[in-house]
């Protein structure tokens, strides 16, 4: 699927780049996607800023404009991937999806045409 190097030298802002890529190659730079992972709702999107894949949170008392909590995020300065530990897979905060398997989630539910 996503064709995203993740060894252990990719800087943040080379996978940014990386994911910009991929999200202008989809046709989706600068969307705000919706996704639905365990029943769970998410709202993901990549811009010349960053890559995020918030949880978002039903009947909260959040600030406008606050969807959430970050599961996953990248800038150029840092990666942030709030997967759930071995230890505690039912950790209501974790997503339970690792930033390649966000990717993949998101090409096979947005890619409208075989590569």
């Amino acid at each position: 699927m996503a064709s995203i190097n993740l060894t252990t030298g990719t800087s943040p802002a080379g996978l940014l780049r990386q994911i910009q890529d991929l999200f202008r190659e989809l046709g989706l730079l600068g969307e705000r996607l919706e996704l639905v992972h365990r029943g769970r709702k998410y709202l993901a999107g990549c811009d010349q800023q960053a890559f995020a894949v918030y949880r978002r949170v039903e009947n909260c008392h959040l600030p406008p404009g606050r969807s959430g909590w970050p599961v996953c995020l990248v800038t150029s300065e840092t990666i942030l991937d709030e997967t759930s530990p071995p230890s505690e897979p039912e950790d209501e905060f974790a997503s339970g999806l690792t930033l390649p398997q966000w990717l993949d989630l998101i090409e096979k539910t947005f890619r409208t045409h075989p590569s």
